[in-house]
């Protein structure tokens, strides 16, 4: 289960005010276990998130919405290791990654 830190929505609203994730195409790099995944996810045309962290993808693809399940792509890497032609994503997000 992913970690629920952001109980009054700050973060989620605090992104939402800057980036439009509206049917883009977005790269999540530090995804961990999902706890931003889940609120940038549903308005996105794709979404990989990628961690060098097996056990917390793996909870992540575990905690996976059935609703996202087409949509939201966990790969167990690190950035470095990213291998995808230029202009793959529309947005990228690091959270906690640094």
């Amino acid at each position: 289960m992913a970690w629920i830190i952001d109980l009054r929505g700050d973060e989620t609203a605090a992104l939402a005010e800057v980036i439009d994730f509206g049917g883009k195409r977005v790269l999540e790099v530090g995804a961990g276990d999902g706890r931003l995944t889940w609120r940038v996810a549903a308005n996105t045309k794709s979404l990989l998130a990628i961690d060098p962290d097996g056990e917390r993808i793996e909870q992540a693809r575990a905690d996976l919405p059935a609703e996202l399940s087409g949509r939201v792509d966990f790969r167990v890497m690190d950035a470095v290791e990213l291998d995808v032609p230029r202009r793959s994503f529309d947005i990228a997000l690091l959270s906690w990654s640094l």
